[in-house]
C-alpha cells in the first residue's frame, strides 16, 4: 500500500491540475439593434495549468449555433473566416475581441439588452466544459 502511494498523490495533483484549467475574464457579448439575430462575444481565456488546452465546440442555449471566428484586414478590407478549434497554451491565454478572434453567435432567441447575461458553454479537448456569463453591451461600448 506504501508503494501506491507516490502514484495516488501524483495522480490525485494531475487531476487537480487539469479541472478548472480554463478561466474567462471579462466576457461581454455586443448588443445589436431590434430585428438582428447574430452578434460576437468577446473574452480572454486564460489557461492555469501546465498543459495547453484547446476549445473545440461552443454552445449556448440562447441561440441557434456559436462558431469560432478571426477576423483581419487586408487591404483595407475586413475578412472573416471560421476556426476549427481555438488553442490556449499552457500557462497562457487566447484573447477573444473585436477585429480579431471571436465567437460568432447566430439566432440568438430574442434580443438581449445591455446588463442581460448570455450563457456559452466551451467545450475543451479533453471533454472538459467550461460554462461563461457574457454580459451584453450596448453597441459601440
Amino acid at each position: 500500500m506504501l508503494r501506491l502511494l507516490p502514484f495516488l498523490l501524483l495522480t490525485a495533483v494531475s487531476l487537480a491540475q487539469a479541472a478548472g484549467a480554463i478561466d474567462a475574464t471579462d466576457p461581454w457579448l455586443r448588443g445589436v439593434p431590434p430585428g438582428q439575430t447574430s452578434s460576437a462575444a468577446y473574452m480572454t481565456l486564460v489557461n492555469t495549468s501546465a498543459s495547453p488546452h484547446t476549445v473545440v465546440e461552443v454552445s449556448s442555449p440562447q441561440a441557434r449555433a456559436v462558431e469560432i471566428h478571426e477576423s483581419w484586414q487586408l487591404d483595407g478590407m475586413w475578412r472573416m473566416r471560421r476556426l476549427a478549434e481555438l488553442p490556449v497554451p499552457a500557462g497562457g491565454k487566447a484573447v477573444l475581441q473585436p477585429g480579431g478572434v471571436h465567437l460568432m453567435v447566430f439566432g440568438l432567441e430574442h434580443n438581449p439588452r445591455p446588463g442581460e447575461k448570455i450563457s456559452f458553454q466551451l467545450r475543451l479537448d479533453n471533454g472538459e466544459t467550461v460554462s461563461v456569463e457574457a454580459e451584453v453591451r450596448a453597441p459601440g461600448q
